[in-house]
């Protein structure tokens, strides 16, 4: 299980503050105070990381609403530019559209997810006849060894992978 960014900044602010910070000399001011603005940042991040998405969703439909107001203003000598607003216009509507959860909901459905399929194994397993066994066995290993790969690529940047350009990209395994 990959920790959140909740728990990793909250991690990263308690170091700073208690380990970091203390150890910095009082003279060292320039120190000192890019040390609080790093916390200050960790802070800001803490409050915002789950808001992201929505944050780019209100401003899309916001700029897609001012973009078919202009467009309905323009006049005609400015064909080439509502043409444009046109065409990005229908790229971003489906998206302006889309309902998005935010993380702390999709990580709490996962978690579900997870705890009615942890339920279900340990029943085949319980109570299940062999085949339901081995198969269950068979597809928890197969979505195991998709999510360590997927761990692992995530992870890559802490350095710790033996050859880190053997990993598939984010984009082929968030596909």
């Amino acid at each position: 299980m990959v920790p959140g960014f909740a728990l990793r900044i909250q991690s990263m602010i308690r170091a700073m503050r208690e380990v970091v910070i203390p150890a910095i000399p009082k003279d060292q001011r320039l120190a000192l105070d890019q040390a609080n603005i790093l916390v200050g940042n960790l802070r800001i991040m803490a409050e915002q990381h789950d808001w992201i998405v929505q944050y780019e969703l209100t401003e899309l439909r916001e700029y897609a609403a001012l973009l078919a107001d202009l467009i309905a203003a323009a006049s005609e000598g400015a064909a080439e530019a509502i043409a444009e607003g046109r065409a990005v216009l229908a790229q971003a509507e489906p998206v302006a559209a889309t309902a998005m959860p935010t993380q702390q909901d999709l990580t709490m459905l996962v978690r579900d997810l997870k705890a009615a399929a942890d339920a279900l194994v340990q029943a085949a397993h319980r109570d299940g006849p062999p085949e339901f066994r081995r198969t269950a066995t068979d597809l928890v290993m197969r979505q195991a060894e998709a999510q360590i790969l997927r761990e692992r690529r995530w992870l890559r940047a802490a350095g710790f992978e033996l050859d880190p350009a053997s990993l598939p990209s984010l984009d082929e395994l968030l596909a």
